[in-house]
């Protein structure tokens, strides 16, 4: 249960681009704390877990699930986005591969 509890706190933090250090600052707690939550090294008590959803701007209960999932507008985006950076990869492996079969064509 810790491990889900601090997995969707760091999933829903990244999500929401916050830093591990405005994180701590928004929940009056020292960057490290959050740091080693994230690692699994600080659980996190239930007053500090409602402190970090009031950061967060989420229902603490959230924490507690097995699945978080992004408002729908935000998982568009993210699918977008991430078909875009797929796009780059393809581009830039299809050269690669070229580049790779001239020179064995040459030799």
């Amino acid at each position: 249960m810790e491990r889900l509890v601090i997995d969707n706190i760091k999933q829903i933090r990244k999500a929401k681009g916050i830093s591990q250090e405005k994180l701590a600052e928004a929940c009056n707690t020292a960057t490290s704390y959050i740091g080693l939550m994230e690692i699994y090294r600080n659980v996190p008590k239930l007053s500090t877990i409602e402190r970090i959803a009031g950061a967060l701007d989420v229902d603490p209960l959230v924490f507690f699930k097995k699945t978080y999932r992004l408002p729908e507008e935000q998982e568009i985006m993210l699918s977008d986005l991430k078909c875009d950076i797929l796009s780059c990869f393809e581009k830039d492996l299809d050269a690669v591969l070229r580049k790779y079969l001239n020179s064995i064509e040459i030799e």
